[in-house]
């Protein structure tokens, strides 16, 4: 009887702190910010600066080696599907979350440890796209920036059709993002070279978030409903529509742009298979790269 009790209590305190962190999340501290603004990164000082965050609070982490560039981006980063979401204090990024879109031929990043999970989806016909490169720094954490990342993420998500929301934490975040953001379990535990750290994969079925939302989020207050936020408060999208960035959204970087961060890691194409160089040949003809046309 006292274990039940005792067990019932665990359970009690858990719920109550899960709903304290969820209301704290909806107590924006943005005075001390100047002009905060949120959009897609597209020049190349806004991924210059979105690259140079995630450098530093990975490097910090243990998470990646040192590079003289002081940059962390990956192929990825090149493609025109790719969405690097920031949060601005005026000129300055100060927040970041990339999300990746699967593609024929470069699919996930996450196929390297969970190829058999997403395929699943993908024999299904879903839309899938990744998660990854979330950032911000320590002294501006208490700001709660990366919910509003997560909104504007959400609302991009259903501009382009995403079926499917994945990524890969580390087991030590699990419990934020599935209390909080309603992510679900996806795949087991791994250990993930690429960061040097074990990962966990979750997934969003995102088809089914509003309905999630509403029913976990439903009894609470305005102020702390992430239901309200996330679906019926005025739309992050509209910063979107005014920086000319529509569910279409396939423009490549531009050629400068390109070249700048190939040639801060020159020897980033150096081992991808011929249809991927391919594809960067065809949306950059009067570049040569590393590898010849595939006739």
């Amino acid at each position: 009887m006292e274990q039940g009790y005792n067990s019932n209590l665990h359970h009690q305190e858990r719920r109550r702190t899960i709903r304290i962190r969820r209301s704290a999340l909806l107590r924006a501290n943005l005075d001390d910010i100047n002009r905060p603004s949120i959009k897609i990164a597209e020049t190349k000082q806004e991924l210059e600066q979105a690259y140079a965050l995630v450098y530093k609070e990975y490097l910090e982490q243990g998470y990646i080696k040192p590079h003289p560039s002081k940059l962390a981006y990956n192929i990825y980063n090149f493609l025109p599907s790719t969405c690097v979401y920031i949060f601005k204090s005026y000129l300055t990024v100060i927040s970041t979350l990339t999300q990746i879109a699967d593609s024929s031929e470069f699919g996930l990043p996450m196929d390297a440890l969970y190829r058999k999970e997403v395929d699943r989806l993908r024999n299904q016909g879903r839309f899938v796209t990744e998660l990854s490169a979330l950032a911000t720094p320590k002294e501006m954490r208490w700001c709660n920036l990366m919910i509003y990342l997560a909104k504007t993420m959400f609302e991009y998500s259903k501009l382009t059709m995403v079926n499917d929301i994945c990524i890969m934490v580390n087991p030590k975040h699990v419990r934020f993002y599935k209390a909080i953001l309603l992510f679900e379990d996806f795949g087991k535990e791994k250990f993930y070279p690429a960061v040097n750290a074990p990962a966990i994969a979750l997934r969003i079925n995102f088809d089914k978030i509003d309905k999630r939302l509403n029913q976990v989020y439903k009894d609470y207050d305005f102020e702390s409903n992430l239901y309200n936020f996330f679906c019926k408060m005025n739309n992050t999208t509209q910063t979107l529509y005014v920086d000319r960035i529509f569910a279409n959204r396939c423009s490549p970087m531009n050629e400068e742009t390109f070249l700048y961060f190939v040639n801060l890691k020159p020897r980033i194409f150096d081992k991808l298979p011929p249809k991927q160089i391919e594809y960067f040949h065809k949306l950059y003809p009067s570049l040569k790269l590393n590898k010849p046309i595939i006739k």
